[in-house]
C-alpha cells in the first residue's frame, strides 16, 4: 500500500497530479482544497495517499493535510459513497465545514454539495455523527 508520495509534480490540474517518484509518474486523484496548495510544476511535493484497490483497478487519493485524508476515508466507509462522491464532497466544501455539517446534522448544507442527495446526506450524518468530534481535532 502506497501511504504518501515525495517527488517531482510533473503535472497538476484540479481532479489530478502525476508525480514522479524514482523515474516512476504517479497519477493521483485529488480534492480542489489540495489542488490549490500545490507549488508549482517542476517543484518538489509530498502528498499523503490514500491507496483504492478494487477487484478491476487499483488508484491513488492524494491529500495535502491529514484531516482531508481522514475524512475522506471515513467518507468512503459510508455505504453508497465511493472514493468519486468523496472527492466532490472535500472539494464542494471546507473539511472542516463538512466535519462541523455531519457533526451538527446540517443536512442542507451537505445536499448543497453537487452529487449528495438527501439520502446520501442522511446517511452520512447518521453513520458519521459519533467520528466527527475525534476527526475534527486531528
Amino acid at each position: 500500500m502506497i501511504a504518501y508520495l515525495d517527488g517531482l509534480l510533473n503535472e497538476k490540474a484540479p481532479g489530478h497530479v502525476v508525480i514522479v517518484v524514482g523515474g516512476v509518474g504517479y497519477k493521483a486523484f485529488i480534492p480542489i482544497s489540495t489542488f490549490y496548495k500545490l507549488p508549482a510544476e517542476g517543484e518538489t511535493v509530498t502528498l499523503l495517499i490514500h491507496t483504492h484497490v478494487r477487484e478491476d483497478t487499483l488508484s491513488l487519493y492524494g491529500f495535502f493535510s491529514k484531516k482531508e485524508k481522514l475524512l475522506f476515508e471515513q467518507l468512503i466507509s459510508v455505504s453508497g459513497v465511493g472514493p468519486s462522491l468523496a472527492l466532490k464532497v472535500i472539494s464542494g466544501l471546507e473539511p472542516q465545514t463538512v466535519i462541523d455539517s455531519i457533526r451538527l446534522g446540517d443536512r442542507r448544507r451537505l445536499n448543497a454539495i453537487p452529487g449528495v442527495g438527501k439520502k446520501t446526506a442522511e446517511r452520512l450524518i447518521l453513520e458519521l455523527r459519533d467520528k466527527m468530534p475525534q476527526l475534527a481535532s486531528s
